[in-house]
């Protein structure tokens, strides 16, 4: 007879959040995953409101050292990583080397099991080139730098990261919108790991439909331009799908979990 004690873990989600974005404004998304019985852990990159130095690669240490490591090394977890927005490309930076086959190669006997990206850019990363040198040179025409303070702003958020949100969430999200540093953009982006080897088959891009921040358009080009076979979702809103559409988006994540656990 089967106990529950003999039953594989279920793995747990780590969620990082998108560039001027905060761990709250994921909460009822964490919320859903958590209800169907998958743990959850979140945190701020640190160039979210960063006038300082922070780069990049400081972005994907973070994640790497602060949220991933210790759910696989202390915690004993399986983890599937979701990534929205500019933190694909931080979380998959921090993903190298951790997937199963990695892993069990080091003789470990957790790993991160899948990335999820919504809606995310997806830099390869070690070629020296920074996010805006990625953009061509040219920040989306939302943003624009201010270069005294080193941050990127947008005067208003709404239209381009909230514009199907329900009025009320969307204003209560954009009081904690924070600008984000403008070193994340202009340093050097590290390799990402979702073309190699350890992630194939491991690796989902679910796209926004309506999105007016990274339009559908320059997620599929992005795509496409991987040479990368990837499971691919999508879900029919804007850029924050966890605001707009949480249940639909609980759904589309679970589905993927299922493929990998």
């Amino acid at each position: 007879m089967t106990t529950p004690t003999d039953k594989k873990k279920k793995p747990a989600f780590v969620l990082v959040p998108g560039a001027s974005q905060n761990p709250a404004h994921y909460a009822y998304l964490l919320h859903l995953l958590q209800s169907a019985g998958y743990g959850a852990f979140t945190g701020l990159l640190p160039s979210i409101g960063a006038q300082g130095p922070v780069t990049a690669s400081d972005d994907a240490d973070y994640v790497r050292e602060r949220l991933l490591l210790p759910l696989l090394d202390v915690g004993n977890q399986d983890v599937i990583l979701i990534s929205h927005s500019y933190s694909g490309m931080p979380a998959s930076a921090a993903a190298r080397g951790l997937g199963p086959a990695d892993r069990q190669a080091q003789g470990k006997t957790t790993a991160v099991l899948g990335q999820i990206f919504i809606a995310t850019i997806l830099p390869r990363g070690g070629d020296g080139l920074s996010v805006i040198d990625n953009f061509g040179g040219q920040l989306p025409p939302h943003m624009y730098m201010d270069k005294e303070q080193n941050l990127l702003k947008c005067d208003d958020p709404t239209p381009p990261l909230f514009a199907d949100v329900e009025p009320t969430l969307a204003a209560a999200a954009v009081q904690t919108s924070l600008s984000q540093g403008l070193t994340s953009f202009a340093s050097a982006c590290p390799e990402a790991s979702w073309n190699t080897d350890a992630f194939r088959d491991r690796a989902a891009y679910v796209y926004t439909l309506k999105d007016r921040a990274v339009p559908y358009e320059a997620q599929v080009a992005m795509v496409q331009a991987t040479g990368v076979q990837w499971i691919s979702r999508e879900v029919d809103c804007g850029h924050s799908a966890q605001l707009a559409r949480p249940e639909e988006l609980r759904d589309v994540i679970l589905g993927l979990a299922g493929l990998w656990e």
